[in-house]
């Protein structure tokens, strides 16, 4: 297989996982927070749909040409993670910050923090997958 299709296949894994891990995280902040009660399916499908829309557009836009940027000048897999998680985030953190007590609860917006913190992370973790197996592959 071409090198530039495995890692297209493997940051759309990455892609993936990242969204998946969040979705679990609000969906067991949400079952344990209500003991159960009131959790549903269309639930699940509306902060779905919010998490996939939002973190297409910050994967594809935002976090991968800096994950490009960050290989070039240094090879710490740790500070994929860092990159992912907390800095590429912070204009997002400012966002749910000023959208408290506006649109959103505090935990909701905090909860929305932390999905998007271990989405990042997760993906900065799956570029460094990507590119560890894309340097393997041309050896």
């Amino acid at each position: 297989m071409k090198p530039a299709i495995s890692f297209a296949i493997r940051m759309f894994v990455s892609a993936f996982v990242a969204w998946v891990s969040g979705l679990v995280l609000i969906s067991a902040v949400l079952y344990f927070s209500n003991g159960g009660a009131d959790f549903s399916f269309i639930d699940i499908a509306g902060f779905g749909g919010i998490i996939v829309i939002g973190s297409a557009v910050l994967l594809l836009l935002y976090y991968l040409p800096v994950m490009f940027w960050l290989r070039r000048k240094t090879s710490r897999p740790l500070s994929f993670a860092l990159a992912g998680g907390l800095i590429l985030n912070l204009p997002t953190f400012i966002l749910f910050y000023l959208l408290i007590g506006r649109k959103m609860v505090a935990s909701e917006a905090i909860l929305f923090m932390l999905t998007f913190l271990i989405m990042g992370a997760i993906f900065g973790l799956g570029f460094l997958w990507s590119q560890m197996s894309l340097r393997r592959e041309n050896v």
